[in-house]
C-alpha cells in the first residue's frame, strides 16, 4: 500500500503552491493509471459544475497542443514550457499548509491498483480540481513515459464523455479510466511501427 498526500495552502483564496508527497514505491508505468483513476474520481464528485468544466477544457487544449509532440526529444518539450497544463498552479510547499487530500494506493504487482480518495468536508470544488492538475504536473516531472502518455489518456476520456458516459455517470468512475487505459495501448502499438527506437 502506497499513500499520496496533497496539501494546499492554508489560506482559502489561494489554489498553489500544492505539495505532492509519496510515502511508498508506484512503479512508473503505474503512475498513468493511478492518474486516470483519480481524475474519474475527482470529476465525478465535481460533476455539472464550472470547475469541472474548466478543468476538462483545460486538460482538453492541453492535450491537443501535447499530443503532436510527444515523439520530439524530451528536453525540448519542457524547454518550450509543453509540459506546463496550468500556469496558475503551482508544485511546491504551502506555507502555511492547509487541508490535505489523502490518496490510498492498493493493490500492484500482478494487480492492478485501486484508489481510496479522502478529501476534507469543507474542500472546495475549486481544489479538487487543482488537485488532478497538481497530481499531473507531479507526475510529469517526475516521470517522462508519464508526460507523453497523458495526452492521449486525457484525449480517450474527452472521447468517452462524449460518446459513451458523461462523467455523472457514477459507471463512469470504472470505466472510463479502462476505456482511456486501452485506446491509449491501441495507440501507441499502431505508432510504434512507424517511431522506430521509442519506448513504451
Amino acid at each position: 500500500m502506497s499513500q499520496l498526500t496533497l496539501t494546499f495552502p492554508a489560506a482559502r483564496d489561494l489554489d498553489s503552491p500544492i505539495a505532492v508527497a509519496l510515502e511508498g514505491e508506484v512503479a512508473e508505468y503505474l503512475q498513468i493509471w493511478i492518474w486516470d483513476l483519480f481524475y474519474a474520481r475527482v470529476l465525478h464528485a465535481i460533476a455539472d459544475t464550472s470547475e469541472a468544466e474548466e478543468l476538462r477544457e483545460r486538460l482538453d487544449v492541453w492535450a491537443v497542443n501535447m499530443s503532436t509532440k510527444i515523439y520530439q526529444p524530451f528536453d525540448h518539450i519542457r524547454a518550450k514550457g509543453h509540459l506546463t497544463i496550468d500556469p496558475a498552479i503551482e508544485i511546491g510547499e504551502p506555507h502555511p499548509p492547509g487541508p490535505t487530500v489523502e490518496v490510498t494506493i492498493e493493490g500492484g504487482g500482478e494487480q492492478m491498483p485501486t484508489l481510496d480518495v479522502g478529501f476534507p468536508p469543507d474542500l472546495s470544488t475549486r481544489r479538487k480540481a487543482a488537485s488532478v492538475t497538481a497530481l499531473a504536473q507531479y507526475f510529469i516531472g517526475a516521470n517522462e513515459l508519464f508526460a507523453k502518455e497523458l495526452p492521449v489518456h486525457v484525449l480517450a476520456f474527452r472521447k468517452y464523455y462524449a460518446d459513451i458516459q458523461p462523467p455523472t455517470d457514477p459507471e463512469s468512475v470504472e470505466a472510463a479510466p479502462l476505456h482511456a487505459m486501452q485506446k491509449a495501448l491501441e495507440f501507441f502499438q499502431s505508432m510504434s511501427g512507424s517511431q522506430p527506437g521509442e519506448q513504451h
